[in-house]
């Protein structure tokens, strides 16, 4: 599987683009990890893959809340 970066690096303006790039970049991963548990064999990796996707959902919702607060 390879590693495809989705976002394209801007010159953040505000607050709002820095958080909204830090959210492409977490949900990136988080597609990545996603992708990578539907190919995983073992139990051992298939459960650190969902740990990780897991977390990257916990970053998503955080930057989701930061972003509401500067709206």
């Amino acid at each position: 599987m390879e590693y495809i970066r989705k976002d394209k690096f801007t010159k953040p303006y505000s607050p709002a683009d820095v958080l909204n790039l830090a959210l492409a970049k977490e949900q990136s991963s988080y597609d990545f990890y996603e992708q990578a548990l539907k190919d995983a064999k073992s139990d051992v990796l298939k459960k650190l893959l969902t740990e990780l996707k897991d977390a990257e959902l916990g970053h998503i919702q955080k930057i989701k809340n930061m972003l509401e607060r500067t709206a």
